[in-house]
Parts: C-alpha cells; structure tokens; sequence
C-alpha cells in the first residue's frame, strides 16, 4: 500500500469511528418526547429570566408559551427588555394582557451596562437581581423559543428525580428558507460531533455542554 493510499484511508477510518464509536452523536438522543419522570409530590419554585434584544417579531409567541406552561408549582417569569428599538417591549405587554395567567409575568427595562459586561449576561444578571427571593431553579431561556405547555414540567422532572444540577435542552431550529435548510443542519451537526448529546447526558462521561437558549439550573448550584 502507498503513502497516498494510507492518506486516503485516514479520513474513511476517522469517519467510521464517528459514526460507530463517537456517542451516536447523529441520532440526536435523549429527546425530549422521552417519557416524562414522576418529580415527587412537592413542586419546586420557579423563576424564569427572559434576556430580549428587538424581538418584536417573535416576542409574542414566546411570551404565550411561557405563560402558557401547565406548571402547578410557584411560577415567576421576569422578561428583560435590553434597550430593544423594535417595540420589543409593547408587543410582548400586549401578549401578556390577552392571557388569563399575566399575573405570572414581570416586564423590566434593562438597566445601563456596567462596564466588563456583556449584553445577554448583563439582561440575565438584571433580572436574577429584580426576582422576589431566590427561587428553588432558575429558568434561563431565549426571547426567540415557543415552548411547548410541558416543557418546564420536563425540564422539573428530569431535574428533580436525577438530582441534576442543570438540565438543559436544544431548540428545534427553524428550518424554512433555503438558506436556513443549507445551514442550519450542517450547524447541529457539528455542535453534535463535538459534544455528542448521549455523553453530554451520562453521569459517567466527563463530557460537558448546555444549549444557552434553555436552561433549568438549580439555584443553590448556581450562587456557589
């Protein structure tokens, strides 16, 4: 065999150990239509902080999801509107007044960033402070997401019965343009091969990753 056959076969066995040995990372698992886990008889509280930067366009839906999620435990949701120019703000009031659970919702201008902070962590760490006491989880999730009603009691569940520290989830993405359907794939592809979802979620695996889009973080975990 020459050197340029042995160069060749490198990229075949590399792509067969990705394939057979790298965690599955392409079957996309553990899902969340996996069977919901019984959380216990007590429902922790919850505080749910909303970063939102011109999201007039899809404020509303996320603001209904929120709302709308069948949680029966304490359920705050603190939106931080961070200096949006698109109306951000308005748009997500108005949603909030047409739902029967609007008591749930606190809307926040974002205060002036300090120095040595960043835009999203700045609205996070304005809304954490704004919250009435510390919560049992911190809900950190985006101002582009519809979330499904079940998807804190998930999130609770899967948290409360395995005693995890965080649970997080990967959004569907939006896959509709031809740009979208070029790109998007490609994108959880590779975020897969590197941190391939079945490792990600196994006590015994040193690796570690969270999707920033939705976080359940338990809050004594969180202040240390």
């Amino acid at each position: 065999m020459t050197w340029l056959s042995l160069v060749g076969l490198l990229p075949l066995l590399a792509w067969l150990y990705l394939l057979a040995f790298h965690g599955g990372f392409w079957r996309a698992r553990p899902r969340l239509d996996d069977p919901v886990q019984d959380p216990g008889e007590r429902l922790p509280s919850i505080v749910a902080v909303v970063p939102a930067r011109n999201e007039a366009d899809v404020i509303a839906e996320a603001v209904e999801g929120l709302l709308g999620q069948d949680y029966a435990g304490e359920l705050r949701i603190i939106l931080v509107d961070d200096h949006s120019e698109d109306g951000t703000r308005a748009v997500a009031e108005r949603a909030a007044e047409a739902h029967p659970r609007a008591r749930r919702l606190t809307l926040l201008q974002a205060a002036a960033r300090p120095a040595g902070w960043v835009g999203k962590l700045w609205a996070l760490e304005y809304g954490c402070r704004a919250a009435p006491g510390q919560p049992d989880y911190w809900w950190f999730t985006d101002a582009d997401i519809g979330h499904a009603p079940d998807t804190l009691m998930r999130l609770v569940a899967e948290a409360e019965a395995k005693r995890r520290s965080l649970v997080s989830l990967m959004v569907r993405l939006s896959c509709r343009s031809g740009w979208e359907k070029l790109l998007i794939p490609a994108f959880v592809f590779f975020f897969q091969k590197l941190y391939p979802f079945p490792w990600v979620a196994a006590d015994k695996r040193g690796t570690s990753a969270a999707a920033g889009g939705c976080m359940l973080v338990r809050a004594d975990d969180f202040a240390a």
